[in-house]
């Protein structure tokens, strides 16, 4: 079993969920609570933290039965180097589901292009564990958990909770060990 990515049609995120929850499928759907304002009432609202994506452990053949039997609207994201679908490692997603469970205003999702900082580790902390890439965002010090093709996030960290690690040797392209 695997943790694969999926697209959902936009605002079907919560429905998709709640009918993995039904097969009994594993999965993760990082959302939040945000209060939405009408006309005459306050309301508090879950919303995904990032729109249309769905995570979904299962085996690859369970993957496309979804799709064609249960008729889930999911299209998996499909790795650019060999066109299958593209695979999370577990311990990416342990991290990526920590650093999600945590509070939002310490988490922010980063759509820009990052210029390349030291490696670090976290060592102390809720994070403790967690290796990335340090930078700077508005003068406080953030660590990059990244996804590949798939999402990058920044937490922010006291530099006191920070070591500094040697760079990660690439073997590979395929094998890239990034958070």
């Amino acid at each position: 079993m695997y943790w694969y990515a999926a697209r959902t049609r936009a605002n079907q995120e919560i429905s998709v969920r709640e009918s993995l929850q039904r097969l009994e499928v594993i999965h993760f759907l990082p959302t939040r609570f945000v209060t939405r304002v009408y006309s005459d009432r306050r309301k508090r609202v879950e919303v995904p933290v990032i729109s249309s994506l769905i995570f979904v452990k299962c085996t690859k053949q369970e993957a496309f039965d979804l799709v064609k039997n249960y008729s889930l609207k999911l299209s998996y994201i499909k790795d650019f180097l060999t066109g299958s679908l593209l695979v999370v490692p577990d311990h990416q997603m342990e991290n990526f589901m920590m650093a999600m469970q945590t509070s939002s205003e310490f988490v922010q999702q980063c759509d820009e292009i990052l210029a390349k900082g030291d490696r670090v580790r976290v060592i102390k902390g809720d994070f403790t564990g967690f290796e990335g890439e340090m930078i700077r965002l508005d003068g406080k010090t953030h660590v990059i958990l990244r996804i590949p093709q798939i999402v990058t996030i920044s937490i922010k960290i006291p530099r006191s909770h920070l070591q500094k690690i040697a760079p990660a040797r690439v073997e590979n392209t395929c094998k890239t060990k990034t958070l």
